[in-house]
């Protein structure tokens, strides 16, 4: 198979944090997660997660764990050099400051720029280009999310996007449509989380009321034409993520992804890794399931990572 671009939009800085990182900080802080028999179960899945919620608690613990701004600079240097050890092209590197402020103590905007500078100064270093964006919670409410934005626009120079993530069932994107206004009105781009722990609707909704430009996950999308149709024909894409997906249940397996649906339908689909920590999953081998099991033909393999190029904000 020919050397493809290898590029990441759809990546946590919170589900990238090594495990090794995160016990080393543990252990120098007396954190209850050191004193755990088999700490690494609370760190990464196993696939008996049963839903997206479970799935994300092991993405959030470890954040409480990083109570100093030295800590996420180490995390974020090292998520940056493991991209570049991956044989990255181009990352995406999302995370949210208003989930690391609530259950630090952190200020917000302190979390923004030393995770900012590190990421600058790891990518100078490594020559891997590296796009930052600021994530908004759902579960903190809609009043909330407007004060979430207003911190991230403060430091606007530093992200090329936000996005929405969290409880999609339980907190519908219409809630938070005008501090997404706020954000395009700044001229950030939109990627929106929906259907992965929701159905269709919840696409529609992220392309309705928040007119996101890409989908985080999206895979449910396949469950309506209708909706394919029009993602095909805007040109909406789908950060999908195979070994993530299938953990939280919202494909039921490798082999019965949705990706095979979305794409026969046009629509177009990139290869992201999420939570590289979690899924215990680096890009180069999502290529590698993509075909081996999967079951996608070298030429979709090429399409997807040609699209993953041309979906890139900048």
């Amino acid at each position: 198979m020919r050397s493809l671009p290898l590029v990441d939009l759809h990546r946590h800085l919170e589900g990238s944090i090594r495990t090794s990182t995160v016990l080393d900080i543990a252990e120098r802080t007396g954190h209850p997660l050191a004193t755990r028999s088999k700490p690494r179960t609370a760190l990464v899945a196993d696939g008996s997660e049963g839903g997206l919620l479970p799935y994300l608690d092991k993405v959030d613990v470890a954040i409480g764990v990083l109570t100093e701004l030295d800590d996420w600079s180490r995390a974020a240097a090292e998520a940056v050099d493991d991209a570049f050890d991956d044989g990255l092209d181009h990352l995406e590197l999302r995370y949210c400051p208003g989930i690391i402020a609530h259950d630090t103590g952190l200020p917000p905007e302190a979390v923004i720029d030393a995770v900012s500078d590190a990421v600058a100064e790891r990518s100078a270093r490594r020559g891997l280009p590296v796009g930052l964006i600021g994530i908004v919670v759902r579960h903190l409410g809609a009043e909330s999310a407007e004060q979430q934005i207003t911190t991230l626009l403060s430091r606007r120079d530093r992200f090329c996007a936000v996005d929405l993530a969290g409880d999609e069932a339980n907190f519908p994107a219409q809630l938070f449509a005008p501090a997404f206004q706020k954000a395009r009105d700044a001229g950030l781009h939109v990627t929106i989380h929906a259907g992965e722990a929701a159905g269709p609707e919840s696409v529609w909704d992220a392309v309705r009321h928040l007119k996101a430009e890409r989908i985080g996950h999206g895979v449910r999308a396949a469950e309506d034409p209708e909706l394919m149709e029009h993602l095909a024909r805007h040109n909406i894409t789908l950060e999908v993520s195979l070994t993530s997906n299938t953990q939280t249940g919202a494909a039921p397996s490798y082999a019965e992804h949705q990706i095979h649906t979305l794409l026969a339908a046009g629509v177009p689909v990139t290869l992201n890794t999420d939570n590289p920590r979690v899924s215990d999953v680096k890009l180069s081998q999502e290529h590698r399931a993509a075909v081996n099991e999967v079951g996608l033909a070298e030429d979709q393999l090429v399409q997807v990572a040609e699209q993953s190029v041309s979906a890139a904000f900048h």
